[in-house]
């Protein structure tokens, strides 16, 4: 109660009763309800100011009864959203932007952020359960829990800022997934699709497949980030999904075609994969018209994690570089992106079987030669 530092800065709180008109500090009242404001200063001089200034405007009923939520619309809320620097810095951003504008706005745009219930989101969640893709496909659950988690995001702000008291999704369990895909690209395949590739998508396609980089880094990175002495990538953490920074090592064809991509860059331009001299904001229809082109059927972009994983593993790269490589944080993920085929399994029998023959013959070696013939 009073001025309470928190890791944002700095909060006044103080117990509060709404007649409906006014809000009247209120100590040991019943039914009072502690208000939260959040200071604009990390000094705390300043802070206790404000405090002061806010608990005289109690005593005096200058601060007017405010519903949570009351005159802020979920769309005033998205608007301040998707305007955070954070937010907007992150590699994700399109995304968040398109889903929010395309599915929350028509949904919950014009309502006012206190009317919003749990009810109203379970609505919404059970809505776009029965919503199909653009081939008829059913929703993966994926999809619904990355809606579900935006949206629980956005409130989770409304309440930080004291628009809100409680969040309406924190209640929402999110939906068991079961994602895994075994698609990975053989090397025939990739040099099928590099030939029916544009150039730019070229660039993108081997990046993806000789490192495992996630779309979202590929296109935002920038050259700055490029270190071609030590031939490495340094991702920033903002520009990764975990928001863990890492080193991403070149080969000796990825260090190549950067250096190519550098000689023709264009001034001004600071991200390395460019079409028409500009930055690629989605490669979507150009991939899928190039697997097309190419009668590769059921890859999508993101099986080259899949893909550059596989290979890794079956280059004999140990599991803990694979995932510091990729950006993997826990090993039940990295299962999920280790593929292996029926023809690993056969040369994994393969050479536990040499290694046992061989083991038996040194055995037998070793072996007393009275013991050898009475076996």
């Amino acid at each position: 109660m009073g001025l309470t530092k928190r890791k944002d800065g700095w909060y006044v709180e103080f117990p509060v009763v709404d007649d409906g008109k006014v809000l009247q500090l209120a100590r040991g009242t019943p039914g009072a309800k502690l208000k939260r404001w959040k200071t604009l200063t990390p000094n705390k001089t300043v802070a206790k100011q404000q405090e002061a200034k806010i608990k005289t405007d109690l005593m005096m009923g200058r601060i007017k009864s405010v519903e949570d939520g009351q005159a802020r619309t979920f769309r005033f809320l998205a608007s301040c959203y998707l305007g955070l620097a954070d937010i907007r810095r992150q590699s994700s951003y399109t995304w968040k932007k398109t889903t929010i504008e395309n599915r929350f706005l028509p949904v919950f745009g014009t309502k006012i952020l206190g009317s919003i219930t749990t009810t109203h989101i379970e609505a919404y969640r059970d809505t776009r359960r029965l919503a199909t893709g653009l081939q008829g496909t059913k929703l993966k659950i994926s999809s619904l829990n990355r809606d579900l988690a935006l949206l629980k995001h956005l409130f989770s702000y409304a309440v930080r800022e004291n628009w809100l008291e409680k969040n309406p999704v924190s209640r929402i369990k999110m939906e068991r997934e079961n994602n895994a895909r075994d698609r990975v690209l053989d090397p025939e395949e990739f040099t099928r699709l590099q030939v029916h590739s544009a150039p730019h998508l070229q660039a993108v396609n081997l990046m993806a497949y000789q490192t495992g980089m996630r779309l979202g880094e590929i296109l935002h990175l920038t050259w700055n980030y490029v270190d071609f002495k030590a031939n490495v990538i340094r991702l920033r953490a903002e520009d990764t999904k975990t928001n863990e920074g890492r080193l991403v090592p070149l080969t000796a064809e990825l260090t190549t075609m950067l250096k190519d991509l550098y000689k023709v860059r264009y001034l001004g331009e600071e991200h390395v994969f460019l079409v028409k001299g500009h930055s690629v904001n989605s490669i979507k229809t150009a991939f899928n018209g190039a697997c097309d082109r190419a009668n590769i059927r059921g890859f999508h972009f993101h099986d080259f994690r899949h893909t550059a994983v596989t290979n890794m593993r079956r280059a004999g790269i140990d599991h803990l570089t694979i995932m510091k490589i990729t950006g993997h944080k826990t090993l039940d993920v990295f299962k999920r992106y280790n593929s292996f085929l029926e023809g690993d399994l056969r040369e994994a029998a393969s050479r536990f079987n040499t290694y046992l023959t061989l083991a038996h013959s040194a055995t037998l070696d070793d072996s007393p030669k009275s013991l050898i013939n009475n076996t």
